[in-house]
């Protein structure tokens, strides 16, 4: 049995691959610890994803908002770092990317740990981009646009339920119709407000009925339960948040949404089409390039958020839904974009380098 500490910040998108992760390492008899920034999103993320599930011991290591930017303050951080892999016999570390990452991987080279690292974007991280020089390996989850020496393509950690639950014992369970198209709605995490203003809008002005599921983010539910408003054909269903999102994407034959790298991962996995509107503020525009993986394979569209107005977006599903068999051939692209189970294959990749002998 190894000690392994998996280590994460930021948003879902890191975090819930390093969960998927450590799940599995626990599965096959390791010791898996994770250690997060401890921010609320994190603590939230963990909470609900926790239940029914084997459990994930998670601490906290403060890094502070300056990060890696700030020396006094990454050295700080080190020391401490060293001290908790020390103090908990700690035999190797695996990183999922923010600004944690880099302390604890510093540390755990100034110990003589081996570090890996997951990648789930196109476009490598900052965090990433620095440790890649001290990685024994670096795993990516989509192809990217230069894989390093030491990098190998093997899809990213997802909840293991995402692909394989049936599309109508879904919809019963979310108490929604069997025949009728089905729309989910999620801007990750903390909810992206262009989807929340501009997509109840679009909905309400469809000729034929429609049922959406519409995940807000945390604090805008009922903001946007006041926009769908009384509209006699659209059902709409409406949570800041919902952790079992293997059974939204089973019950939906379309899914709007950012394009983080663990979101456009599911969607292949779930085999389901999309609209990826990208979250557009980041510097190299990582989540255009994510979307753009699935758009080169026919399997989504991708917008920026000044194409995304409610004319254009209701325009767009009127087309798709006169024609059900096209969205369905989009999910089938997106599926065939995948092989094999990403943690099976970094677990397998650790055994043969030895670092889970």
């Amino acid at each position: 049995m190894k000690r392994v500490c998996l280590v994460s910040s930021g948003t879902g998108g890191h975090l819930m691959p390093a969960v998927a992760l450590a799940r599995a390492l626990l599965d096959a008899g390791h010791s898996a610890s994770l250690l997060t920034e401890g921010r609320a999103v994190e603590s939230a993320l963990l909470e609900r994803c926790a239940a029914g599930e084997p459990q994930v011991e998670a601490q906290e290591l403060r890094v502070g908002r300056a990060g890696i930017g700030a020396p006094l303050r990454l050295l700080q951080a080190t020391v401490a770092a060293r001290a908790y892999l020390r103090d908990h016999d700690v035999d190797l570390v695996v990183g999922a990317g923010g600004r944690t990452t880099v302390p604890v991987a510093l540390a755990a080279r100034s110990l003589r740990l081996p570090v890996f690292l997951l990648e789930q974007n196109v476009v490598t991280g900052r965090a990433n981009r620095l440790l890649m020089p001290l990685a024994e390996r670096v795993y990516f989850g989509l192809p990217p646009r230069h894989m390093p020496r030491r990098g190998v393509l093997t899809g990213t950690p997802l909840r293991t339920a995402v692909g394989r639950i049936d599309r109508s014992a879904a919809r019963r369970n979310l108490g929604l119709s069997a025949d009728v198209p089905t729309i989910l709605v999620t801007g990750g995490s903390q909810g992206a407000r262009v989807l929340n203003e501009v997509v109840p809008e679009a909905l309400g002005g469809l000729r034929d009925p429609i049922q959406v599921v519409h995940l807000s983010g945390a604090d805008q539910d009922a903001e946007v339960r006041c926009r769908y408003g009384d509209r006699p054909r659209v059902n709409a269903l409406v949570r800041p948040v919902v952790m079992d999102m293997a059974c939204l994407y089973a019950a939906a034959d379309l899914v709007i949404c950012r394009g983080g790298g663990g979101t456009v991962a599911e969607l292949a996995t779930a085999g389901r089409a999309a609209l990826i509107v990208p979250y557009p503020h980041h510097r190299d525009r990582q989540q255009w390039h994510n979307g753009r993986v699935l758009e080169r394979a026919g399997a989504a569209v991708v917008w920026s958020e000044a194409e995304l107005t409610a004319p254009a977006l209701r325009e767009r599903l009127e087309q798709w839904l006169a024609e059900p068999g096209s969205l369905a051939t989009m999910g089938e692209r997106a599926r065939a974009l995948t092989s094999g189970d990403p943690c099976a294959r970094i677990l397998g990749d650790m055994t043969e380098r030895g670092a889970l002998n």
